[in-house]
């Protein structure tokens, strides 16, 4: 017994710190793009995804068009698998983000952020309407 309480003391000290090296990567903030669109008041999802974003006190939930990271090593999915049990899901802050507050149903928005996934924080670069880049071109 007396043998055995050191190495339950390593294992204590060493074994937390050992699941945190995987997240090494998640500290930094991630370049993220989502293309959102503001649903109608009844308007039926029929398996669109949904995300939720909150400003302030307030909370907002937009169909997610699309959603592209800037990333080698982390991909979209790896950052909804982050946020989807949360509510909101992401926590905007910074300029333009009184752009969704008046996004009337229907219309799309490009936003450009800064993702922490350590606090959610979607700290916006810039907006653009439609799908911004990725929008196909109408005129050649």
């Amino acid at each position: 017994m007396v043998r055995l309480l050191p190495l339950l003391a390593a294992l204590a000290i060493f074994a937390p710190t050992s699941a945190h090296a995987q997240f090494g990567a998640w500290g930094l903030p991630i370049n993220t793009t989502l293309v959102i669109s503001k649903p109608a008041t009844m308007q039926i999802y029929a398996g669109q995804q949904i995300v939720t974003i909150g400003v302030g006190a307030k909370l907002y939930k937009f169909v997610l068009n699309d959603a592209y990271v800037d990333n080698t090593r982390i991909r979209w999915p790896d950052i909804w698998e982050l946020v989807r049990v949360h509510r909101p899901n992401f926590v905007m802050q910074g300029p333009h983000t009184e752009e969704i507050e008046h996004l009337a149903p229907g219309e799309m928005l490009t936003v450009k952020a800064m993702f922490a996934p350590l606090d959610r924080t979607f700290e916006v670069v810039f907006t653009e309407p439609g799908r911004g880049p990725f929008e196909p071109k109408t005129h050649y």
